[in-house]
């Protein structure tokens, strides 16, 4: 239906890490190595490769905008509509797409990672604790609605122990909700779409001191990485553009 229409994937991008767009550039590759559209790029908020840069070097008339943010807020409403409009007219006929984070399959890819990773330590889902920890906001709790609702998605499988949400800016905190696991083995999931700072520094650093205070003889604490960096996101995020607007 798109094939002579451009995907562009906009994310959240960091001044700070250097290649925090790794993963969407990505899934930008893989999505144009599908030969489905006639072009696939990745720009940034912030940091390298930027939109302004980006966007008016596709050459096709149509472009289909994914924002590659995990909850629908500000960024995805606001900031990246007003990082396009701020550019000179580039001829682009630009449709917006709903950011990735509201595709319901995210939990697939969660429940999909947590069994492969229980078949290679050969544990059993069901004495697997799971948390799923966001970003959150000390300014607007409650907020996190879509990381909420695949939590509840991936308990309702039945497949794991238990399945928590945690954030790093409101409540409950990762430090505490780690805490309450104690006795159990847990594995989180980094509800991330950006290798920015909090998930390179911030949530590793949590997860190393709980490590700390569990010691050798305590059940593990399994580090599954960010969502946001999953291969199976280039299939989603087709879905995105080739749904209905």
């Amino acid at each position: 239906m798109f094939t002579q229409d451009a995907v562009l994937l906009i994310g959240h991008g960091s001044r700070v890490v250097a290649d925090a767009a790794r993963p969407l550039l990505a899934h930008a590759d893989a999505v144009r190595a599908t030969r489905r559209f006639a072009e696939a790029a990745a720009g940034m908020l912030n940091g390298s490769p930027l939109v302004a840069d980006v966007l008016p070097l596709l050459a096709s008339p149509v472009v289909q905008i994914v924002p590659f943010f995990m909850e629908d807020g500000y960024f995805t409403r606001v900031a990246v509509p007003d990082a396009v409009s701020a550019l000179p007219n580039t001829g682009h006929l630009i449709h917006y797409r709903p950011p990735i984070g509201t595709h319901p399959d995210i939990s697939r890819l969660m429940e999909a990672r947590l069994i492969r990773h229980c078949d290679m330590y050969g544990i059993e889902p069901k004495f697997l604790a799971v948390l799923i920890v966001g970003h959150g906001s000390s300014r607007a709790p409650g907020r996190a609605v879509l990381a909420r609702q695949h939590a509840a998605r991936l308990e309702a499988t039945g497949r794991f122990g238990s399945v928590r949400t945690a954030f790093l800016e409101e409540s409950p905190f990762v430090p505490e909700t780690l805490a309450s696991t104690r006795g159990q083995q847990v594995a989180v999931v980094g509800y991330f779409a950006n290798a920015g700072v909090h998930v390179t520094q911030d949530l590793p650093r949590m997860i190393g001191a709980e490590r700390a205070y569990r010691g050798t003889n305590w059940p593990p604490v399994y580090d599954l990485g960010m969502i946001g960096d999953d291969p199976g996101m280039a299939n989603l995020i087709m879905d995105m553009v080739t749904g209905p607007t």
